[in-house]
């Protein structure tokens, strides 16, 4: 029998059982009253993933070696708390459908298997999952039909829809039964998500700020449930305590989880994710929150205490949240690595098809502060196929490599290792000058204050091929382009320029507002990524020079942040090993963990 008709079955029992049991709930007072017995307690316990982001098997796809991250590690933990707590519930805060070369080439390559992680997740017995803002990247036929392929809802309560029923229709929560204890669990999915999407990805979709929405869904899953647990893909955001917390580019409403703790009551535990930053526990406002490590690098546990009230309803007495993280001591699951091998067997072919030849080594390691021949081959991806005059581009992943000699898919993919395509848009001048300011406000003035360390760029930061400059950090924020040219002249403020750049950045991304707005006059039907390939593989070669059309200001400030880069680069290759691995137990089916469903229709 299917785990879901196992679930129905034990749904109707529990709908015949729940009039005896409330009818019941005076004679069991008085029969505690008249014995002295203390009231039953309970403890239910919660496990939680999130930013899975592709990682199924323990591989980093873009060096072809082992990392301590993924589903099939993550079961491996999950199996082992379900020895001690067989009712354990597993639950995903979003982001688990897009990230790896696995994902991408079954969404966009070979699209009619089952989903990869889907699969997975079916197969370790997830209970709930909410939308994270990356479960669009592939368009909506992907992410509908890795919803029909679940065996548990994927929620988003915060979301109008045009979609009544079906595979487009997801529901804001579910109730669950486990042990006699009515567990609501409701998602959340961060508002931002028409800021960085592509219309087309979230058509019939409205996205409503979530403390607005939990006033309204709250109160009404606390009235049907014992225990309240928010899955919310969202930030922390800014602390009212110490106004910390937020980044300098954060959207509204796009980082809401204090808010949420502090405003609405109700819940009893917020797992959630988003950030990429590892919270074991942390208490506001009496709400639990939790939220593990990306790419399945930890796993959060989160046990409740509960004690049987005289109406037979079960009352959190006590809250506590832990980390498991994944070592290289935590062995892959055997059943996730076989359901996965043939997947990974797959994408491996596909990384390794030889596309071009390199006449010597490249590295992007600084290709964040200085003009690098890895950016400009973006860079004259984007002009070539945008029909553009200028690029704004950034360099995604500083660790990607060209090897000297052949040159396989797998190397060129980390180039650009977002799902974003490529859109030409109409600029002036002046408004170029605005992009590039705004790229070279997220470098540190210099000299340094007195004690303050070099900080790397982050992918914020853009740089610009088709014109020429020089970016001064000695300069006020807002003034540091200074000698900007085009085709030798300078660049006059009213000069239109078709300009190329990503989705993600004519959305607003990283707070690029300037794009907001303007008349685009060319979207590419492939992603950048495709685009790069495909260059590549009708060329045949890598450039291996860049062509300085721009530089960094004063020579100190670029020679400070080339330390800082390889500082880092002598950190990351110096990671701890661990020792030998431990024992699994037995596997444990889904159907056998005593969970029924209470959906809303």
């Amino acid at each position: 029998m299917s785990r879901s008709r196992n679930l129905h079955r034990a749904g109707l029992c529990c709908a015949v059982l729940v009039p005896l049991c409330l009818a019941g709930t005076s004679v069991r007072s008085l029969l505690r009253a008249q014995t002295g017995q203390s009231p039953p307690t309970f403890r239910l316990t919660v496990l939680g993933t999130t930013d899975l982001h592709g990682r199924l098997e323990p591989t980093d796809y873009l060096t072809n070696q082992p990392a301590q991250v993924g589903l099939a590690k993550i079961a491996t933990l999950v199996r082992l708390v379900r020895t001690e707590q067989p009712n354990a519930l597993l639950v995903d805060s979003g982001d688990a459908l897009q990230g790896t070369p696995l994902t991408y080439y079954f969404a966009r390559k070979d699209p009619g298997k089952p989903n990869p992680m889907i699969l997975a997740m079916d197969a370790i017995g997830y209970d709930a999952m909410v939308l994270g803002n990356h479960e669009f990247d592939f368009g909506l036929e992907a992410l509908w039909k890795a919803k029909q392929e679940a065996y548990f809802p994927i929620l988003a309560a915060n979301i109008e829809q045009n979609y009544p029923v079906g595979s487009q229709y997801f529901k804001p929560y579910i109730v669950r039964v486990v042990a006699g204890v009515r567990v609501a669990i409701v998602g959340f999915v961060t508002p931002a998500i028409p800021n960085w999407e592509i219309p087309a990805n979230y058509d019939g979709y409205q996205f409503e700020p979530i403390v607005d929405a939990a006033r309204r869904v709250i109160p009404q899953v606390r009235s049907l449930a014992d225990v309240v647990i928010v899955l919310a893909h969202s930030g922390l955001g800014p602390d009212p305590a110490t106004g910390a917390g937020s980044e300098a580019y954060d959207l509204p409403d796009e980082n809401a989880v204090l808010a949420l703790a502090e405003q609405v009551p109700g819940i009893d535990v917020i797992l959630f994710g988003h950030t990429h930053r590892e919270i074991p526990e942390r208490m506001v406002n009496g709400v639990l929150l939790a939220q593990p490590k990306n790419w399945g690098a930890s796993l959060s546990r989160v046990d409740l205490d509960l004690t049987q009230t005289e109406n037979g309803h079960w009352r959190v007495i006590s809250k506590h949240a832990t980390i498991l993280p994944v070592t290289e001591r935590v062995p892959a699951d055997p059943q996730i690595a076989k359901l996965a091998e043939p997947y990974d067997k797959a994408t491996q072919a596909y990384l390794d098809t030889p596309i071009a030849t390199s006449s010597r080594e490249l590295r992007a390691t600084n290709s964040r502060f200085e003009d690098e021949p890895l950016v400009d081959l973006i860079h004259s991806v984007q002009l070539e196929y945008g029909h553009a005059d200028v690029s704004m581009a950034t360099m995604s992943f500083t660790g990607a490599t060209i090897p000297a000699g052949r040159v396989t898919i797998r190397q060129i993919a980390p180039l650009y290792i977002f799902e974003n395509y490529l859109y030409t848009v109409e600029m002036t001048g002046a408004q170029i000058r605005e992009a590039l300011e705004h790229a070279a406000s997220f470098f540190q003035s210099w000299p340094l204050a007195a004690g303050e360390s070099v900080r790397l760029p982050s992918f914020s930061v853009d740089s610009a091929e088709g014109v020429d400059y020089t970016m001064d950090l000695r300069l006020p924020v807002g003034h540091r382009i200074v000698n900007l040219r085009f085709k030798g002249k300078p660049l006059d403020d009213s000069r239109k320029l078709r300009v190329a750049v990503s989705n993600y950045r004519y959305a607003g991304g990283d707070n690029y507002t300037v794009y907001s707005n303007l008349p685009v006059v060319y979207r590419s039907p492939e992603e950048i990524r495709d685009l790069i390939i495909e260059h590549v593989s009708r060329t045949r070669s890598i450039p291996t020079k860049a062509n300085h059309n721009w530089h960094i200001e004063p020579p100190e400030a670029l020679a400070a942040l080339r330390r800082a880069a390889a500082d880092a680069n002598r950190s990351a290759s110096s990671a701890p090993k661990f020792a030998p691995t431990i024992s699994i137990a037995p596997p444990r089916t889904t159907e056998t963990r005593g969970v029924v469903e209470m959906s809303k229709k």
